[in-house]
């Protein structure tokens, strides 16, 4: 008695072989389905990347993340291949009191965990999991002590072949249908171009209820990226990267409001150079504001940073030093 050949099976349950020679009615939803994506497979489409990382490029050559005052230390130990820890300290800020953080970090190829702890025991956690190259969870906790600012918030991604989904929950109430939610997707219709957009919901009562949405363009070129955000009616953000070299690139933001009797607009610019032994980043916006931040890498695993920020409108300036110390 002869045994069957075995057949692969696809996810609808018809063998493979069957399924390529289906032919779909015109009225049949799922042939429309296995038109559209087999007409994407031919195109060959890049992934565009996340929706929240949309700006990436242009914001790292600003100073957001970079920029401090008064004096600053981090010191980072690395335990293990894993496991890292990281002290910092700070003190002489104008904005922030005197602090010392505590952060620790475990990384895996699938699983990330971090987590940070101030002197007044506010802490801050993120724990981020890649159940598949295209599926991956976050989670992210803030526990403060001061009421209403604690948070957690759920997140899903999906990366597809030409496509990427992402879902967020902050401070979520099931019962109640309260918090935040938000929900974007990102699509490459070209190899160069994609579109999007986003869809927020705020709950923070049952009887107060808010919503908006935006629609995204993303161009990429060979050595540039620019892309443009419309946010509601009257708001607009827009933003331009230049690779000049291995070593220079340059960003470009532009933010629109035209809502009701408000009308303002605000450009910035950045510049991020990497030398041989230091980075530096610059910064200035149509408001005045200047501001630069140089890492000189002094020795292997220390660096000495100078930050400078200057609002000449409001007549403020702020300077602040730091050490990096990694072992």
């Amino acid at each position: 008695m002869s045994v069957p050949a075995y057949q692969p099976f696809s996810p609808l349950g018809i063998p493979q072989k069957q399924q390529e020679k289906t032919q779909y009615s015109p009225w049949n939803p799922m042939g429309w389905y296995s038109s559209v994506n087999s007409y994407r497979q031919r195109l060959n489409l890049p992934n565009p990347g996340k929706f929240e990382r949309l700006h990436f490029e242009t914001k790292d050559t600003f100073l957001t993340n970079y920029i401090f005052d008064g004096a600053q230390a981090n010191i980072i130990k690395e335990l293990s291949g894993n496991f890292h820890v990281q002290h910092q300290f700070s003190l002489g800020s104008q904005v922030a009191p005197p602090m010392y953080n505590f952060m620790a970090g475990y990384t895996t190829e699938r699983t990330m965990m971090q987590g940070t702890m101030d002197n007044d025991t506010n802490m801050n956690g993120t724990i981020r999991h890649m159940w598949s190259p295209s599926s991956m969870t976050k989670i992210v906790g803030q526990f403060t002590n001061t009421p209403g600012h604690s948070m957690i918030q759920l997140e899903q991604d999906y990366i597809g072949t030409d496509f990427s989904a992402n879902v967020k929950a902050m401070n979520p109430s099931p019962l109640e249908f309260t918090g935040i939610y938000m929900a974007s997707y990102l699509q490459s219709l070209t190899s160069n171009f994609a579109v999007g957009s986003e869809f927020v919901l705020q709950r923070p009562t049952t009887e107060i209820e808010e919503s908006m949405m935006s629609l995204v363009g993303k161009y990429t070129g060979k050595d540039f990226v620019a892309t443009a955000q419309f946010q509601g009616v009257g708001v607009v953000q827009a933003t331009y990267y230049q690779r000049i070299n291995e070593k220079v690139d340059f960003g470009v933001e532009l933010n629109l409001v035209a809502q009701g009797g408000r009308r303002e607009a605000v450009a910035t610019v950045g510049g991020k150079f990497d030398f041989r032994q230091a980075t530096f980043r610059g910064q200035i916006d149509t408001t005045g504001r200047t501001s630069a931040v140089l890492e000189e890498k002094m020795a292997p695993g220390f660096s000495f940073l100078v930050s400078g920020d200057l609002d000449h409108m409001k007549g403020q300036s702020k300077f602040g030093v730091g050490i990096m110390l990694s072992a």
